[in-house]
């Protein structure tokens, strides 16, 4: 007798040779588990357009964002599709729909707070220190994910040309540009860095490899420290707004496509929430104010 649980290990294994990241897999476990876990060691077909629907009532009863609630029921949908490709069972999983996310524009920041930003993480100015800023600077400039950045190698970094060969998301490789700015955190942290030889580009104080948890731990010391957002996230959605809108200033026009491949997205309508904010500030900073034109400064009483 297959249990729920069964199938539940099956489909991870499934995601995991079909090429999804550590990260995506537990995604994943800890967000259809929950549910699983109310039918682990019952038979498969204890898996009913009732059993989701009572859970997904279970959700929008919790206190949890909607953000969260709609991630737990896109990926209890993916899986529940699978169950039935794989199970021929009738769940009509097709017509679960997700809630949406709201949508809320990312904080781009201005030159005062890019500069507080750097001034934040080069506070103690050890090769540590130098070594943030590198990866702050990537991830602001070259558009680099967390785990990017740990996996970063020093053979896929051409000083040379300014390139950089990423390993992304499904093992997937990609070609990111990298400014002047980053070329020279780079080469000063690797000029103190105390370990040599090494074949990843970022280490801990101990030598290892950088791990998601230590890049975590110290976007969480800047942060705190600072009184605007910050993290890899909001860097990376800096990143994608401005080269967009830099596009723009200098070329009078924006290559959405051109950003999908130097971001590493699959699909452009990811992309294209990037287009619609670009526009945004484009069109403002572009404004001329009606009121201004006609009184030019504030009208007397």
């Amino acid at each position: 007798m297959v249990t729920v649980n069964d199938a539940f290990l099956a489909f991870l294994r499934s995601r995991k040779l079909s090429g999804c990241s550590d990260h995506t897999i537990i995604g994943y476990r800890d967000s259809i588990g929950l549910y699983v876990r109310q039918l682990a060691s019952d038979p498969l077909d204890s898996l009913t357009v009732e059993s989701y629907q009572e859970f997904f009532l279970g959700l929008y009863a919790k206190n949890l964002s909607k953000a969260t609630v709609s991630t737990y029921i896109r990926h209890i949908k993916i899986f529940l599709r699978w169950v039935q490709e794989e199970y021929n069972l009738e769940l009509k999983a097709e017509k679960i729909k997700v809630p949406k996310s709201p949508k809320k524009n990312p904080h781009i920041y201005t030159d005062s707070e890019l500069r507080q930003i750097f001034q934040r993480v080069y506070s103690k100015g050890g090769w540590l220190d130098l070594r943030n800023c590198a990866i702050v600077s990537l991830m602001l400039d070259s558009g680099l994910r967390q785990n990017e950045t740990c996996l970063l190698l020093w053979r896929d970094v051409d000083l040379q040309r300014r390139i950089m060969k990423v390993h992304g998301k499904g093992n997937k490789e990609r070609f990111v540009p990298v400014g002047n700015i980053s070329l020279q955190y780079i080469q000063k942290y690797r000029d103190v860095c105390p370990y040599k030889n090494k074949h990843y580009v970022f280490c801990t104080k101990d030598g290892s490899q950088l791990t998601r948890n230590a890049v975590k731990l110290f976007m969480h010391d800047v942060a705190v420290c600072l009184p605007f957002e910050f993290s890899s996230h909001k860097l990376r959605h800096n990143f994608a707004t401005n080269f967009l809108v830099d596009q723009y200033t200098h070329k009078g026009s924006m290559d959405i496509y051109a950003l999908l491949a130097i971001m590493g997205h699959e699909d452009v309508a990811t992309t294209q929430r990037y287009l619609h904010i670009a526009n945004q500030l484009i069109y403002s900073s572009a404004h001329i104010s009606h009121l201004d034109s006609v009184f030019g400064t504030i009208p007397r009483n």
